[in-house]
């Protein structure tokens, strides 16, 4: 017999779970205890902030497909992750929070530590479940963890009140049947050739990749690139899409809509006869509030419920989106007879790209005696490994990363898309450097948005992990600062921030640091970037700069 503490325990080395995130209260005090005699299979990192903890564990599934755990005392160190839990639900990324409870005798009667965690969970994870007796550890498990892993993906939240942890739970045999990894539902089947068809009759086809279909495991970035390449289709993508293909392909515009697209993508995606959406993310992001649409028919391939949602622009089809590609290209290859050429298309592409191009070379080259942030992003490109792992944060700073730092495979791009939460790019870093310590990592990040977070550098270093901080200051929140210029009559009013001296700041938590304010920093800073262990490299911008965007459309969303 186990009990419900090693229960957990257990069931985290039966589905692979390597590490757990979170901070020790009174309220998980035995299953932390517990952790103890696994240290050596499981690794438990405390980290500064709930919040942190659990978009750590979020990122992790991100980059490896492999899911991670949090663990996090009741009441306010529960009522913590909300905003991770969030962003975790809306990017449709799987993992596993236990959180304790209040005692069962005291539960209802406003206790020390008692919130309703459950009616809070149930609106920001996919499943909640409570432990009322101890022989139900393995069945909320096995929900929990068959709810996250069951497209589309999501957090899942398991409450044990803190008199439980040590109650006998059962033997093992109870854990055999336990999720293994991330479940794959049905394909298209016949219908694979209608859209096999459609894709071969377009005229100016355009394939949009999403994160529903690069998260998961069983998708293959060459299915996605022999597709575009046969049919004489372009990819574009979503902000959780980018890696779908690598951004230096011919056939790769880039990502589409507000907060980072790239105009070319823009442009190929509303001028097209027939989009075929992989995955569920064609939506207010993607299409500036709608404002921007295809030509043609758009048809989406997806399980997420939330494409029934949103205006039906669009049919559905309800499949895997990674197994209907494979499907699709197989029935494209039986109807074409080989490559199908679409010459017009790709030189009113080919335009749209030089266009862009000449947006982004245009920014580069201005010449000033002070840092231009568009020429450091763009040399920081050409600097930094080809397998790089970037995460970015909320904010106009994340342009120039959207603008000038390419993406060349799943899980190498880590932002909170789709809920716009800052807050996310420094836990983010932590959880990949766990998953992929040999890899080059990287966060560009705000100075709103470090200073949400930045009681965690401290552990970046105690976990020595080899992570890279591009702080990209402004001293605003440049965003409603530019819409208060713009749209506000120049109206400033609370988007100005007073910032601590951050030389002073990294190096207090042992990061080296250099600034980059005048364009001789420059080679300095990228110097740095290179170098081994935790820097922080501070970009000084001008706050009136604007990096290379769709403006038009982005002003149309708020019309």
């Amino acid at each position: 017999m186990v009990t419900v503490a090693q229960m957990i325990a257990e069931a985290f080395l039966k589905v692979g779970v390597e590490r757990v995130y979170g901070i020790i209260g009174t309220s998980i005090l035995d299953l932390v205890d517990v952790m103890y005699d696994y240290k050596d299979r499981i690794d438990f990192v405390t980290t500064r902030h709930e919040q942190v903890a659990v978009s750590a564990a979020d990122a992790e599934f991100r980059v490896k497909g492999k899911l991670a755990a949090a663990a996090v005392h009741a009441g306010p160190g529960f009522l913590n992750t909300a905003i991770s839990l969030g962003i975790a639900l809306r990017d449709r990324v799987p993992l596993i929070m236990v959180t304790g409870g209040v005692r069962r005798r005291l539960k209802g009667t406003e206790a020390w530590l008692e919130v309703d965690q459950g009616s809070i969970a149930r609106a920001l994870a996919k499943y909640y479940g409570r432990v009322d007796v101890p022989s139900d550890i393995t069945s909320v498990l096995e929900e929990a963890l068959k709810s996250a892993l069951t497209p589309p993906f999501g957090p899942a939240v398991v409450e044990v009140p803190e008199d439980l942890w040590g109650s006998e739970a059962g033997d093992l045999s109870a854990l055999e049947d336990l999720p293994r990894g991330p479940a794959s539902l049905e394909g298209l089947g016949s219908e694979a050739r209608t859209l096999a068809s459609m894709l071969l009759e377009a005229r100016k086809p355009v394939i949009l990749a999403c994160g529903e279909l690069t998260l998961h495991p069983g998708f293959k970035q060459e299915d996605l690139l022999a597709l575009a390449e046969v049919s004489g289709a372009y990819i574009v993508t979503s902000g959780n899409g980018r890696g779908a293909c690598p951004e230096d392909h011919p056939r790769c515009l880039g990502r589409i809509g507000f907060g980072g697209g790239s105009v070319a993508a823009d442009k190929a995606f509303e001028s097209s006869d027939f989009v075929l959406v992989l995955g569920g993310e064609l939506d207010d992001i993607t299409t500036y509030a709608y404002t921007m649409l295809p030509q043609g028919e758009a048809i989406v391939v997806s399980v997420d419920p939330a494409v029934k949602k949103r205006p039906r622009l669009y049919e559905v089809y309800e499949a895997q989106p990674h197994k209907a590609l494979k499907e699709i290209l197989d029935e494209f290859r039986k109807i074409s007879g080989g490559t199908v050429r679409k010459d017009e298309w790709d030189r009113e592409v080919a335009g749209y790209v030089n266009m862009w191009n000449s947006m982004l070379e245009s920014a580069a080259s201005k010449e000033s005696e002070r840092a231009n942030p568009n020429r450091f992003f763009k040399m920081l490109d050409s600097f930094m490994p080809r397998e790089r792992i970037v995460s970015g944060g909320q904010g106009t700073h994340i342009l120039y990363a959207y603008d000038y730092i390419r993406v060349y495979k799943p899980g190498s791009w880590l932002a909170a898309t789709n809920l716009g939460a800052m807050g996310y790019a420094l836990p983010a870093v932590i959880g990949a450097a766990k998953a992929s310590p040999y890899s080059y990592i990287i966060t560009v990040i705000g100075d709103g948005d470090l200073m949400m977070t930045a009681q965690d550098l401290e552990t970046i270093v105690r976990e020595r992990l080899d992570v890279k901080i591009l702080l990209v200051n402004d001293d605003s929140y440049r965003v409603l600062y530019l819409r208060q210029v713009l749209q506000k009559r120049g109206r400033i009013y609370e988007t100005l921030l007073g910032n601590p001296d951050f030389r002073m700041l990294a190096e207090s938590f042992g990061f080296k640091y250099v600034r980059v304010e005048r364009k001789d920093d420059e080679k300095k800073g990228l110097e740095a970037l290179a170098s081994k262990g935790p820097i922080l490299v501070e970009l000084k911008v001008d706050r009136d700069d604007v990096p290379p965007l769709n403006l038009e459309y982005t002003l149309r969303m708020s019309m």
